[in-house]
């Protein structure tokens, strides 16, 4: 017994280690899961305060690997995942960390959550206001709420201030009067705030996006007090705040100290800026170019670097737009004129569930309608928390048999329905179009959302037919 409890704490040693340098490895996820088989056995046998804190220790090491690589892992590991409350994840991140000062938590906590949260985009493609506000207002059990929720800026701003409740660190919630986006305020000191604005749109860029890209983040500051309530979006956005945008600027600098003491980079900097000082194409950002030859080369190397490039684990067909951006801002600026990005917004109560359908359709069917009700729950929040809790609790733990599954979910399906009628919830597919300089013709077009991953098409045509087939308009 003693060595195997020798092995697993060497183990769990390696991973703290690992965690720090930023490596969730997923065989990791497995080699937790043989110990823990072999523990809970001695467990049977002889109980101790050190096996069930070994147990535990790697139960929350599964669960960290497999939340990192969601988008990577097999569809079992999808399910271990569900029961997990977002704020519960982070909170034990934070203690496992061990950190103390409120800077680091404020930081930690802020990029860790973003990590797991996506950004509803239904939000912004609503024309009745009276539906915005009930996307905003809809409630949130901060200690319940999953992780990969759908989430807008009050319900990220409430899973945050109950997070950093949890180490006495207090966020007031600011706004515009007349305008529905919230941020938070965090007191540091007497002369000193942060600033945490996750969800909105600053800079033309999103730390929901940063976050998962470990990118420079643009909605976590910290500034002297005298910018309380400063709301960052319109600092950027409006030319009539240029002086203030660069006084602001400066402070960002200190996130990159903070990143570096979370061991999330090191001196070398960020990924996003490692693969900008290494390639030749972003070298010429400034510059026209005007050689035909040149010309091919720089765009036919960008249609390929973006065929590509590593997608940051989670990240969706809304967050992406963001990264890609990072890049196509840096290319020539003839060949970025060449180079369009757009968002489709597609329905995701059709599309998504087609999807799904087709993706899983190796598995069993009772897991295929568990897994549907796991899309389902984006729309639970919009039902009483006793509609929300009976179906998914019961799924859970396995009461229903395959009869009585499929009627539950047809009755749930009616619901959902309903709702998506009255709101209309939209799902991401990011889209990159490559066209020929003078002649405008496409030379290639790019797709992203994580279950199709990248597909690309080097026609017009090619893409038409695509269209057809997967419900985009």
């Amino acid at each position: 017994m003693e060595e195997v409890i020798k092995e697993a704490l060497a183990f769990i040693k390696q991973c703290d280690a690992d965690f720090e340098n930023n490596l969730f490895l997923p065989e990791n996820s497995e080699k937790a899961v043989r110990y823990l088989d072999s523990l809970k056995q001695l467990q049977r046998e002889n109980n101790s305060r050190i096996l069930e804190a070994t147990i535990q220790k790697l139960d929350f090491i599964k669960k960290q690997i497999d939340a990192v690589n969601y988008h990577t892992c097999s569809a079992e590991n999808v399910l271990n995942l569900v029961s997990l409350s977002v704020t519960d994840y982070i909170i034990t991140l934070v203690k496992n960390k061990h950190l103390v000062d409120p800077l680091l938590i404020a930081r930690y906590a802020y990029i860790e959550l973003s990590k797991v949260l996506y950004y509803d985009i239904s939000y912004v493609k609503q024309q009745d206001v009276a539906i915005k506000n009930k996307i905003c207002d809809a409630s949130v059990n901060v200690q319940k709420e999953k992780i990969f929720s759908y989430v807008v800026c009050t319900q990220w701003l409430q899973l945050y201030t109950y997070i950093l409740k949890q180490f006495d660190i207090d966020v007031i919630p600011r706004s515009i009067p007349g305008q529905n986006h919230v941020w938070g305020e965090i007191p540091l000191n007497d002369q000193f705030i942060i600033v945490v604005d996750a969800t909105d749109y600053i800079n033309s860029s999103i730390d929901l996006s940063n976050a998962k890209s470990t990118s420079p983040t643009v909605g976590f500051v910290v500034l002297p007090k005298k910018y309380s309530t400063i709301k960052l979006y319109d600092t950027f956005y409006d030319k009539k705040n240029r002086e203030l945008a660069r006084e602001i600027e400066e402070y960002y600098s200190l996130n990159r100290d903070l990143d570096m003491a979370l061991h999330y980079i090191t001196a070398k900097g960020y990924p996003v800026e490692r693969i900008l000082k290494e390639n030749e194409l972003f070298h010429h950002s400034d510059e026209i170019i005007t050689n035909p030859r040149d010309i091919s080369y720089f765009l036919n190397g960008a249609k390929d670097f973006f065929k590509q490039l590593k997608i940051p684990n989670n990240i969706d067909g809304y967050e992406i737009y963001a990264y890609y951006n990072r890049f196509l801002k840096n290319l020539p600026r003839n060949i970025r004129a060449n180079v369009s990005e757009e968002t489709i917004y597609v329905d995701s109560f059709s599309y998504k569930i087609k999807k799904v359908r087709k993706q899983f359709l190796h598995v069993p069917n009772e897991y295929l309608q568990y897994l549907d009700a796991l899309i389902y729950s984006r729309y639970y929040k919009y039902l009483t928390e006793e509609e929300n809790n009976a179906l998914f609790e019961k799924m859970k733990r396995g009461i229903l048999n395959e009869e009585q599954l499929r009627d539950a979910i047809a009755k749930s399906e009616l619901v959902i329905a309903g709702i998506n009628r009255e709101i209309n919830l939209y799902y991401a597919i990011n889209k990159l179009h490559f066209f020929e300089p003078m002649s405008a013709e496409t030379i290639g077009i790019q797709l992203y959302e994580p279950m199709m991953g990248v597909k690309s098409f080097s026609n017009q045509e090619d893409y038409h037919e695509f269209q057809k087939t997967m419900l985009l308009k």
